[in-house]
């Protein structure tokens, strides 16, 4: 199940959205104010943020702002019936992945809910990743540990790229199994076991890097601090 943090004043608007993305699965937290979500946002990990523009304490381009200024690379959509084009670029630029004008339908917003958290994916804008002693090469798909080449398949490196771009946060499996844009079906089959084989890999490298599950949600990637 993906967690989504919807920050709407309008409580009408807040819970038709939100009883009818619970029907399709998602969790669903709502914040009324950037304060409120803030808040939220300390003490959980989201999988996606749905921003409405206009809010009592600001508007959600300043809230996708401070979002990105603390290195947060959750995906965002705008919600807003503000449609002109100033407002729009603006909150593209700021780091928003979409922009969705109200009224809309909860289908196309599914959608394109969907095809953002695909394009977050493993791979970044950046060639290169350092978490700690891990170092992920994306253009190369080389990964040291420790300054030590460790060896990873095809699925093990981009299960630890998805982890490295969060760590210390919860990832949940949807989360994992979303950007891997694998099959549902095969989910508890697949990528269980690549998780195993990828973290027994990190073990008997010196466990530097850990993979921790956390019961019925997902992982999270931490490493020992000196």
């Amino acid at each position: 199940m993906l967690n989504v943090l919807l920050v709407e004043d309008d409580p009408q608007i807040s819970k038709s959205l939100s009883m009818s993305l619970k029907y399709s699965d998602y969790d669903v937290a709502v914040a009324e104010t950037i304060g409120d979500a803030w808040t939220k946002m300390a003490s959980m990990t989201y999988d996606i943020l749905l921003l409405d523009v206009n809010l009592p304490d600001g508007t959600g381009i300043e809230l996708c702002e401070k979002v990105r200024a603390a290195g947060k690379e959750v995906p965002i959509i705008f919600l807003s019936a503000r449609i002109d084009e100033e407002t729009v670029v603006k909150g593209m630029n700021i780091g928003g992945d979409d922009y969705l004008r109200k009224p809309f339908g909860t289908e196309e917003l599914k959608v394109r809910m969907n095809k953002v958290m695909k394009r977050q994916g493993p791979a970044t804008a950046k060639n290169s990743l350092s978490v700690g002693p891990l170092t992920m090469d994306f253009s190369k798909r080389t990964v040291l540990l420790g300054g030590n080449p460790l060896n990873l398949g095809k699925r093990q490196f981009d299960i630890l790229a998805i982890l490295a771009k969060k760590a210390g946060d919860v990832v949940t499996r949807e989360n994992i199994l979303l950007q891997l844009d694998n099959n549902v079906d095969l989910f508890d089959r697949t990528i269980d076991s690549h998780m195993s084989h990828l973290r027994i890999k990190l073990r008997d490298a010196g466990n530097a890097i850990q993979i921790v599950p956390v019961y019925g949600v997902g992982y999270r990637l931490q490493w020992k601090q000196n």
